[in-house]
């Protein structure tokens, strides 16, 4: 009978979720060269092609993708096992996506929560735009994110629903000259989805004076006095301020603030990361 050693099951989880072999070589602390020789002695051992490789991406083919979830689940019992046996201390592995709005404020408190008071979590970390770490949850290669969408998805445990706020440097004259310079997040931002059309259907005159992925970059052009950005109330950095309503900008609504998580259940490691998670917020 074929056994399969858990570290290849584990290298096979960590491509399929950085969809890059050099990443999930760092994030495993071995070689590249390490990595894809798990991948291939795995697929020699099955029989079968578990990624498609391009010069510029990774994906699972059909049989990766049907094996994904089997081979978490095999993962799972294993730490689950473990951790028994072992006593009260909980093992295991946790990929938790962060949106980029709330990595600054709430990473440090959690890390170091885990490190102390969770030794046993390995826990690996991805921060993106609510929208795509919402489909990779859909996809099982994340096991639990906290994402800004506009309204709860189902099963999820709500953090907080603030207000949108237009944010800016404090005391700065906004524009100088119409229109609107804006620093936003790209398409697939819920933050950037609800200012947007609310300039269009008001006629306020605007341009995206910065596109980035990165809240820091933003924070960079707001900070500079060039752009003018959205945030939620309760994250917004003292260097920065609300721009008041006479200002001429049009009201935002509510966001919610959510952990959503993957389907099928979650490991006793993954509840604890979800619970320090809400501790941490």
């Amino acid at each position: 009978m074929l056994d399969i050693d858990t570290k290849f099951l584990r290298s096979f989880l960590s491509v399929a979720s950085e969809r890059s072999f050099s990443k999930a070589a760092a994030r495993s602390a071995c070689s590249q060269a390490t990595m894809s020789q798990r991948i291939r002695q795995l697929e020699q051992m099955l029989g079968l092609t578990l990624f498609q490789r391009t010069y510029h991406d990774v994906s699972l083919t059909t049989a990766g993708a049907e094996m994904m979830p089997l081979a978490q689940a095999i993962v799972d019992k294993h730490d689950t096992l473990v951790g028994r046996m072992r006593g009260s201390q909980v093992i295991g592995s946790v990929r938790l996506g962060i949106a980029e709005d709330y990595v600054l404020p709430m990473l440090s408190r959690l890390l170091t929560t885990v490190q102390t008071s969770q030794p046993g979590i390995e826990l690996n970390i991805v921060s993106g735009l609510s929208h795509h770490l919402a489909q990779q949850i859909d996809a099982r290669t994340l096991d639990v994110a906290v994402v800004t969408l506009p309204t709860p998805r189902r099963n999820s445990h709500i953090l907080s629903e603030p207000r949108l706020r237009w944010v800016g440097l404090p005391d700065h004259q906004y524009p100088h000259a119409p229109p609107w310079p804006l620093a936003l997040f790209p398409e697939g931002c819920a933050f950037r989805a609800a200012a947007v059309p609310r300039l269009t259907a008001e006629a306020i005159p605007f341009r995206e004076a910065l596109v980035s992925p990165s809240g820091q970059v933003i924070q960079s052009a707001v900070l500079a006095g060039t752009a003018v950005s959205v945030m939620a109330e309760g994250t917004i950095p003292n260097t920065l301020s609300e721009i008041q309503k006479t200002a001429g900008l049009p009201d935002l609504p509510k966001t919610c603030i959510q952990i959503i998580e993957r389907g099928r259940g979650l490991t006793q490691a993954g509840q604890t990361i979800r619970n320090l998670v809400i501790q941490c917020f």
